[in-house]
């Protein structure tokens, strides 16, 4: 076994766990009387960013030198991805849960997530796959960065719903562009 396959094993591991947190709580907002369209759309743009994480882990496998800070590096920013998905879909919801007060109450907490993975991207990129910090898709995590910062600072929800809508879209293309145009990634 490979060193960039031992990796994988817990990367797996890991998203594994946190896409079963996702899917499962996508079924209790179905099931809920009290849904709530951000939380929906941030569990919709959660389940993405797992699966187009999943999928952009391979890229690691160009990775040569494998040590134990790079492998917790890695690990650390699934974990990450893992408490962004608990905290807005918790295993703990119920039918009855208020989804609007629950968003508000862990706002904070996820949208600092989001901006530490967001950085941690930039620095994995940059560190294990020498993508320059120039690179066009850095505009893209720069703005999603801004976008996070911006949901840290307002409790209003329609300023949140476009959050939501508008860093699911940005990444939507964003993905369009650097992973399936030839020659933009």
């Amino acid at each position: 076994m490979s060193h960039f396959e031992y990796v994988m094993v817990i990367v797996s591991i890991i998203l594994g766990l946190g896409l079963t947190v996702i899917l499962r709580g996508l079924a209790r907002l179905a099931r809920g009387a009290l849904p709530c369209a951000v939380v929906v759309i941030w569990g919709f743009l959660l389940l993405f960013l797992f699966l187009q994480n999943w999928w952009a882990f391979w890229d690691l496998a160009q990775v040569t030198q494998w040590t134990q800070p790079s492998f917790l590096f890695v690990a650390l920013y699934c974990c990450i991805m893992y408490a962004m998905a608990e905290l807005m879909l918790p295993i703990g919801a119920t039918p009855e849960t208020d989804w609007t007060a629950h968003f508000l109450s862990i706002r904070k907490w996820f949208f600092s997530l989001l901006s530490l993975l967001t950085v941690l991207a930039v620095l994995l990129t940059y560190t294990k796959l020498h993508v320059p910090l120039t690179h066009p898709y850095r505009g893209i995590q720069g703005f999603v960065l801004l976008l996070s910062i911006a949901g840290l600072s307002t409790a209003n929800m329609r300023v949140h719903l476009g959050i939501a809508v508008t860093i699911l879209s940005v990444l939507l293309v964003g993905q369009v562009l650097f992973r399936l145009v030839p020659g933009l990634a």
